[in-house]
């Protein structure tokens, strides 16, 4: 299957940052302000360090902070007129986030089609596929070069500009109102599969604990990033301080163990990672990878939780 070219028909330019901001925000789609690419990497303090310059936050609380609030939209872009857009996923819009032609190959053969259904916007580098939300998660890895922007998740939104200096725009038109495709089976599966089964001899009074344990674990793990090193940078490279980023892959390893009993909500916690991350210096793509890493590591190797009332039982004995 041929993917879409730059060829096809573009659909009417959005005149401004600010203007397509507030129509996306006037059609119910949560937006925030996202940093700029510059000539010297990012409008971000890293600079030229930035690993992800014109697509992470402007916003103290980044995505929590996103809103259709009309009235708060134009006063973030009075403020920041050349901030790029960040669209929040999960309420009214999904997004299949497509990095490579391959990727884009292996999406269109799932979904059987030649060209899909609904908007398309061309990236820097590749294609997002919108779709009305339907509670999906987030989910790094759907296929190689894919990744799903749900629950928890954000994408940049067109006339955005990206790092090499073109803009997001939208090959398929998009047109307030008007609505969003559903996600197709296929593609749904694929982002949520069944969840494994739950090992034998696990009770409902287990289930309890283990939420109960697994808040504790998510506390003790963000205080455990919050406490790593931060990384120092000398002429462009990373000379000491790595130690966040090995935090960050370690979380995500020992919540991914307990996610692999089929109890945990996979967006919940990596929204709540990539926060973290990305508060403590880490670049938005670099925390997800990391994340994604350590997760499916997890998956791998699942811990075992024993409920109080188990650990009461062992003791009388």
């Amino acid at each position: 299957m041929d993917a879409p070219t730059d060829a096809a028909p573009p659909p009417a330019r959005l005149p401004t940052l600010a203007t397509a901001a507030r129509w996306y925000a006037a059609a119910g789609i949560p937006v925030m302000p996202l940093h700029t690419p510059t000539a010297c990497g990012c409008s971000c303090t890293a600079g030229p360090e930035c690993g992800s310059p014109g697509k992470h936050p402007r916003l103290q609380h980044g995505l929590h902070e996103a809103s259709a609030d009309l009235r708060r939209v134009r006063e973030w872009w009075r403020r920041w007129p050349q901030a790029n857009i960040g669209l929040a996923t999960g309420g009214s819009l999904d997004v299949c986030d497509i990095d490579t032609t391959t990727g884009l190959t292996r999406v269109l053969d799932v979904l059987d089609v030649v060209r899909p259904a609904g908007p398309l916007v061309r990236t820097g580098y590749g294609w997002h596929l919108w779709f009305a939300a339907n509670g999906l998660p987030s989910r790094i890895g759907l296929l190689p070069g894919v990744d799903w922007r749900g629950r928890g998740g954000y994408v940049v939104a067109p006339p955005s500009v990206h790092a090499t200096g073109s803009r997001y725009a939208f090959q398929q038109p998009w047109r307030p109102g008007t609505p969003l495709p559903v996600c197709p089976p296929a593609l749904r599966r694929l982002v949520q599969p069944a969840p494994p089964p739950a090992p034998a001899g696990t009770t409902a009074g287990e289930v309890a604990d283990l939420d109960r344990y697994t808040q504790a674990a998510l506390d003790g793990e963000v205080a455990r990033i919050r406490a790593a090193p931060r990384p120092v940078y000398t002429g462009g490279r990373r000379v000491s301080g790595g130690g966040r980023n090995n935090a960050v892959h370690l979380a995500a390893f020992r919540l991914g163990q307990l996610a692999a009993r089929g109890t945990l909500d996979q967006a919940e916690i990596w929204s709540r990672l990539i926060t973290v991350a990305t508060d403590v210096g880490l670049a938005t793509r670099e925390a997800e990878r990391t994340i994604a890493s350590g997760w499916r590591a997890g998956l791998r190797r699942p811990r075992a939780v024993v409920s109080r009332a188990r650990r009461g039982r062992a003791f009388m004995r």
